[in-house]
């Protein structure tokens, strides 16, 4: 063993890391415990690296806990079980998986929900599959809850009347809460940017007006080339970065299907049946047929009217 933050080699010459003399001391001394002398005398201590600076922790070993004279301190984690439930044990023997290739790859909400995937088995192409449907669902609970969001800020919103502290003027104009304050007074022979709202009521927004708006606000603009720019909404069957995931993981699922025949149509309905749930029933892909069509925006319109 070697103490590899101060570069120097850990021989059985120096006292710390001598197991004859920690067996002396305690039988169930472990590499980590460190013979320290302490008011004049040899004591196994924790032995544990400092977090902030060199050196090793010099409490006593075990001190605190419940097996005092060995192991780590209280401070150290001494007092840790572990996992006791056939679950939680589990769940540290998947920890390798969990966070090793992926763990840069995903944000902590995609992590998340790519570790529920990863219940059973790991074996081929699953790790892909999972990881790629764990962003395809936050994608799509993500725009979901910002199209919600949208949807019912413009149920709640406000009217409110604003009036132009002009004495010459004196216009009042009324304006949506959502579409902010006017920046000067709409009077065409005034123009002044001092106004005060005066009052204010529910505007009473249909559930048309709030889905139009929610549509238009989720809505994401690309350009098609030579000044065109076009858009799609954002999480619908239009979405172009979708269609794009979709495909690649239709693809991922055939093959791993021809690999494991018996367990592919299994995969297929457990990856179509979360994608449904986050997409409100929208989204499904399979490994036969043409693969998802990219729709315009009329098209897409055309499609939700049926």
């Amino acid at each position: 063993m070697a103490d590899e933050k101060n570069k120097k080699p850990a021989v059985a010459a120096d006292p710390a890391y001598d197991m004859a003399k920690k067996t002396l001391l305690n039988a169930r001394a472990d590499q980590k415990n460190r013979v320290e002398i302490i008011r004049r005398r040899e004591v196994l201590t924790c032995g544990a690296r400092k977090k902030k600076g060199p050196g090793f922790c010099r409490q006593y070993a075990g001190m605190g806990t419940q097996h005092p004279g060995y192991g780590r301190c209280k401070f150290c984690g001494g007092s840790s079980t572990g996992p006791k439930t056939e679950q939680g044990k589990a769940i540290v023997a998947n920890n390798p998986r969990k966070h090793g290739f992926y763990s840069e790859a995903l944000s902590p909400e995609e992590q998340a929900a790519y570790e529920e995937e990863l219940v059973t088995e790991s074996m081929g192409l699953q790790h892909e599959i999972y990881m790629l449907k764990a962003k395809i669902r936050v994608y799509l609970v993500r725009w979901r809850k910002k199209w919600e969001s949208f949807y019912n800020r413009k149920l709640a919103e406000k009217y409110v009347k604003y009036k132009c502290l002009n004495p010459d003027c004196g216009r009042t104009m009324v304006k949506g809460a959502m579409e902010g304050k006017p920046g000067y007074c709409l009077n065409g022979f005034c123009h002044d940017k001092r106004l005060e709202p005066i009052e204010s009521w529910v505007a009473n927004r249909t559930h048309e007006e709030a889905e139009k708006y929610a549509d238009a606000e989720t809505r994401v603009w690309y350009s098609e080339g030579e000044g065109a720019r076009s858009f799609y909404h954002a999480g619908s069957l239009e979405d172009r970065t979708l269609d794009r995931a979709l495909n690649t993981l239709s693809r991922l699922i055939e093959k791993h299907a021809r690999l494991n025949p018996d367990k592919g149509d299994d995969l297929l309905g457990l990856v179509n049946e979360e994608l449904r749930a986050a997409s409100k029933g929208k989204v499904a892909i399979s490994w036969s047929g043409p693969a998802q069509q990219r729709l315009t925006p009329e098209e897409a319109a055309k499609l939700q009217q049926k």
